[in-house]
C-alpha cells in the first residue's frame, strides 16, 4: 500500500504518512495549533486515507470512498462541529459520540470521528469519551483538533497521539515572542509551586499592563500544570523547554494541587475569551493560584 497525499516535506504529514504505511497510525490523534482550516483539512486527509477502498494508492481519490469523502458525504466519516466558546462540546454530544462508536462501519473498514473545536470539551465530556479511548474498537478512528492540547485531561493526552501544526500566523501587533511567552509562564508557574504569596504577585506583575502577553500565556501555564501532573502519574518527562518547568514544579505540588491549578487557568482563559476586566484578570489569577496551592 502506498501513502499519498501528504506532504512529506512537512514533518507533521510525513510522521502522519509513516504511521499509515505501517498500519500503525493510532486510535486517536490530537490535531493542534495551526489555523482552524488547517486543522480541518489534515483531518479530511486522513479520514479519506482511513476509508479508501483502493488496494494500492491511498487515498486514491477516485474510488467511491474517496469521492464521497470529499463531498463530505461518506457514512463512516462523522464531523462534530462546535462554536469555539467554553464548554460548547456539551457532555450530550459525548455520550452520542460514544454509542455511534460501537455501531460497526457502513461502508468503510474504518469509522473515523472528527471532533472540530474539541477543546471546549469539558472535565465531564472528557472523562466520557476516555471511557471509549481506552478501550476502543479496532474499527474506530478519533481525530480531535483544537487550537491548543492544554486544555485536555493528562488522561484524555496519556490515550493520544499529538500532532502540532504550529502557532498560527498573527497580524504584526498582535504577535508575541515565544521567548516573552515562555519565560513569563514558567516565572507564575515556579511561584506558585514556591507556595508562597508575595512571589505569585511579583510573578503576576508582568502581565499589569500587557494584556497580550496574559493572553498568551495562560494556555503556557496550564500547559506546564498539565505536564507536571503528567509526570506525578509516572508519565516520561518531555524534554522541551516546559517540560523542564514542568519537571521542576512537579515534586513540590500534590496532584490535587496541580488539577485545581489547572482548573484554574481554564476558568481564566476562558474569562479572557468572554473579555472580562484585565486589572481583574489579573487579581484573579494571583488569588485562584494561592486557593489552590493551599487548599
Amino acid at each position: 500500500m502506498i501513502i499519498s497525499g501528504f506532504d512529506l516535506s512537512n514533518s507533521v504529514e510525513k510522521s502522519i504518512s509513516a504511521a499509515m504505511h505501517s498500519k500503525r497510525f493510532p486510535h486517536a490523534v490530537i490535531i493542534e495549533g495551526g489555523k482552524a482550516e488547517e486543522r480541518m483539512a489534515l483531518a479530511k486527509k486522513i479520514a479519506a486515507a482511513l476509508v479508501c477502498s483502493s488496494g494500492g494508492i491511498v487515498p486514491c481519490g477516485v474510488c467511491s470512498a474517496c469521492r464521497k469523502a470529499a463531498a463530505d458525504s461518506h457514512a463512516d466519516i462523522l464531523l462534530y462541529s462546535v462554536e469555539d466558546k467554553p464548554k460548547a462540546f456539551k457532555v450530550d454530544i459525548v455520550r452520542e459520540i460514544r454509542n455511534k462508536a460501537y455501531i460497526v462501519p457502513n461502508e468503510a473498514d474504518r469509522k473515523v470521528f472528527i471532533l472540530e473545536n474539541s477543546h471546549t470539551m469539558g472535565n465531564e465530556g472528557q472523562n466520557a469519551i476516555l471511557k471509549i479511548l481506552e478501550e476502543p474498537p479496532a474499527y474506530v478512528s478519533f481525530i480531535l483538533l483544537c487550537s491548543t492540547k492544554s486544555g485536555f485531561l493528562p488522561t484524555v493526552l496519556s490515550r493520544s497521539t499529538v500532532y502540532n501544526l504550529g502557532q498560527a500566523s498573527a497580524s504584526e501587533d498582535e504577535a508575541m515572542p515565544r521567548e516573552s511567552i515562555v519565560e513569563a509562564a514558567r516565572g507564575v508557574a515556579l511561584a506558585a509551586a514556591a507556595l508562597d504569596d508575595i512571589e505569585i504577585v511579583k510573578a503576576a506583575a508582568v502581565f499589569e499592563k500587557n494584556q497580550k502577553l496574559l493572553r498568551a500565556a495562560l494556555p503556557v501555564i496550564q500547559e506546564i500544570f498539565a505536564l507536571a501532573l503528567r509526570i506525578k502519574y509516572s508519565a516520561e518527562e518531555e524534554n522541551d523547554e516546559l517540560g523542564f518547568v514542568a519537571a521542576e514544579i512537579a515534586p513540590k505540588l500534590s496532584r490535587r494541587a496541580l488539577l485545581s491549578l489547572i482548573e484554574s487557568t481554564d476558568t481564566l482563559i476562558n474569562s479572557i475569551k468572554l473579555n472580562a476586566n484585565h486589572n481583574l484578570t489579573v487579581t484573579a489569577l494571583c488569588t485562584k493560584l494561592r486557593k489552590a496551592v493551599t487548599d
